[in-house]
């Protein structure tokens, strides 16, 4: 009976964040255990790299992929031949998630909203200042309002150093409104973070540099995913309060500024009684403790 109780011990100290293993870094802890629970439900494991063979065999029950590769092959990423197929990939949680609804968006609800006539995966809305335009995860629009999403999951565990090039200035982004170009000239001289606040200044510059998008309210929502026990890790703490802090000083934006988690947003869907099904099967796919 001791035996048991020690060994009992021991699997639950292994368990706790501090006793994962010292060197251990939170993104390879929850990339480990996103990778176990597609193992778990897969005939065809993840090669050692943590990638599915194919990009259909990262793609959940429900979701074609002859229905979203379109959208894939036209960004600039080449999503579908590389990290798409990663068990962890953002682009594919965002296909899995919103896929059922590629081709028919009308009954999609999302803030609040429903009635949606287009929904792509990697939209390119170009700033105006030339180059590659950057590439939101999705977008919806209906006759009221266009919500640009920027996917993330375990992109934002690290930090990064805030980077624009020379061209990001007043004078050359006539569509910026003063509280985003406060937020250039403070990331130009900020810390590191965990959030990729520049990447969210230039969707809001292609969003808003958009002409027939004008009319229509306009969202930039940032859609994350976390595990369950999020709260014991600081890198998970610490991004929501650089979120919280973010959307404060663009509080008053023509854009609306609004973040989210996965999980928030599958409890939403469900509380709706919204295609009940596909929540408990993305669930099951992505719901985990690590």
């Amino acid at each position: 009976m001791r035996n048991k109780q020690v060994f009992l011990i021991g699997v639950a100290l292994l368990l706790t964040p501090s006793a994962f293993g010292q060197g251990v870094s939170t993104a390879d802890r929850a990339k480990q255990s996103i990778r176990e629970r597609y193992n778990e439900m897969s005939e065809q494991p993840l090669d050692a790299h943590g990638y599915a063979l194919s990009s259909e065999l990262n793609l959940v029950p429900g979701v074609r992929l002859e229905e979203v590769q379109a959208d894939f092959l036209q960004g600039t990423g080449n999503e579908l031949e590389g990290k798409f197929r990663a068990a962890h990939s953002s682009s594919a949680l965002a296909a899995n998630t919103f896929g059922p609804w590629r081709k028919n968006p009308q009954p999609l609800h999302l803030l609040g909203q429903t009635g949606f006539t287009i929904l792509q995966f990697e939209k390119q809305c170009p700033t105006g200042l030339g180059g590659f335009p950057p590439n939101l995860d999705l977008l919806v629009e209906n006759p009221d309002v266009v919500i640009g999403v920027e996917s993330k999951f375990l992109e934002f565990l690290s930090l990064k150093q805030p980077k624009f090039a020379d061209s990001y200035t007043r004078e050359n982004l006539p569509q910026m409104e003063e509280c985003w170009a406060e937020r250039i000239d403070e990331l130009k001289a900020g810390p590191k973070q965990y959030l990729d606040a520049a990447q969210l200044v230039r969707h809001y510059l292609g969003l808003r540099n958009q002409p027939e998008y004008q009319n229509k309210k306009i969202v930039l929502l940032y859609l994350f995913w976390e595990p369950e026990n999020w709260e014991a890790f600081p890198e998970y703490r610490q991004h929501r309060q650089e979120l919280a802090a973010f959307q404060e000083k663009v509080n008053g934006s023509d854009v609306t500024f609004i973040w989210m988690t996965y999980p928030q947003l599958w409890d939403q869907w469900e509380a709706q009684e919204f295609d009940p099904d596909h929540v408990r099967t993305i669930r099951k796919r992505y719901l985990l403790s690590i």
